[in-house]
């Protein structure tokens, strides 16, 4: 990755979990699941999945993505072989487990963009990341509020607009709207996001998930 290419949205989605005042990262209890969403946007994005309502109906490999989106994408493969098992819904339950925050943490912290400490808690070890810059994550949150107010009307035209409207899909999923634009101010911002996390197939995948598997710990 040049300094001109996007970040994944997987590490986009991680660092606007950072405290904009001491960088920690406070993830949702549910980020895995939109951290394989987010791999699964980022493939339709590049046009190396095809994805109609919630079925993923064509694969376009190439070798000019993301590393572990291309782990990714053989697993695609691997289970398109079947086609019931080519849903949107089967796709984020397998790739939940292989494709999690710890893989893009781990990258992040070797590009220097993240550090990491392992400090004790009742005697065991436990990991927290800290974004090297602590507005790492308000400055990607400004520039999606950024194209949402600008494609209001229009919808997003460019590749760069429909990425930043699949970001705030995903953002709608984890409810971090809430914490990245409070108040009275970020309240269109909001309700953009909110709509877009259950217009866009792949939120809406991701919010199926996660209702699932609220109502798998509350029977």
């Amino acid at each position: 990755m040049t300094s001109s290419d996007p970040r994944p949205l997987a590490e986009e989605l991680l660092l606007l979990c950072a405290d904009p005042a001491s960088g920690h990262l406070r993830s949702p209890t549910a980020f895995p699941t939109a951290i394989a969403g987010a791999v699964l946007a980022e493939l339709q994005l590049t046009g190396t999945i095809t994805v109609e309502d919630r079925r993923i109906t064509a694969f376009r490999p190439s070798g000019d993505h993301d590393e572990l989106a291309a782990r990714v994408l053989t697993e695609l493969e691997r289970a398109g072989k079947s086609r019931r098992r080519t849903t949107l819904d089967h796709a984020l339950a397998t790739l939940r487990y292989r494709s999690g925050p710890r893989r893009y943490l781990d990258r992040l912290t070797e590009q220097g963009v993240l550090t990491v400490r392992t400090p004790g808690f009742l005697g065991l070890p436990r990991r927290r990341w800290t974004a090297v810059r602590p507005d790492a994550g308000a400055l990607i949150a400004e520039r999606v509020a950024a194209t949402l107010a600008r494609t209001a009307d229009s919808g997003p035209t460019t590749g760069s607009e429909q990425r930043d409207h699949q970001l705030a899909g995903l953002i709608g999923t984890t409810h971090l709207e809430r914490r990245l634009y409070p108040g009275t101010a970020g309240e269109p911002t909001r309700r953009a996001v909110r709509q877009l996390a259950h217009s866009l197939p792949v939120p809406q995948a991701v919010n199926r998930a996660a209702a699932r598997r609220r109502r798998a710990m509350s029977s």
